[in-house]
């Protein structure tokens, strides 16, 4: 498996394109970042984005250490107040197999947002998930 590490420069650029590319095309409410990877590129984009509302999320594979479920469960929820009638940017770090990706746009779909985006700093080609947004 090829592992490719990047500079903070870097991905702080790759955010800024990606958000470039994002102005563009959808004037979202709130921005949900997935603990843990999605975090930094979710506050640099409510940064660049003025402060818009920043909401953090949790999914997990993980039942106990070294014991993988089948898929994602959701540790960290929303409250639907939050994402109901809402545009939503939902914000990960890599698009990998795409599973996380599943698992938390079929939960937050649930809570009834108006619209549904997804942004990812980096996306592989075997995710199951493509990206709305991505560089």
């Amino acid at each position: 498996m090829d592992i490719l590490y990047l500079e903070w420069s870097k991905v702080d650029e790759a955010i800024w394109t990606m958000c470039d590319i994002i102005r563009r095309d959808y004037d979202f409410d709130v921005i949900v970042g997935i603990s843990r990877g999605g975090l930094i590129p979710a506050v640099r984009i409510s940064h660049i984005f003025d402060n818009k509302r920043l909401l953090l999320m949790e999914a997990k594979y993980y039942k106990d250490i070294g014991v993988r479920d089948d898929k994602p469960r959701i540790t960290l929820p929303l409250k639907k107040e939050d994402v109901i009638g809402k545009k939503i940017l939902l914000v990960d770090d890599v698009a990998d197999t795409g599973g996380t990706l599943v698992a938390v746009k079929e939960y937050i779909e649930g809570l009834s947002p108006k619209e549904l985006r997804v942004a990812v700093v980096a996306s592989k080609p075997i995710s199951i998930v493509k990206p709305d947004y991505t560089v």
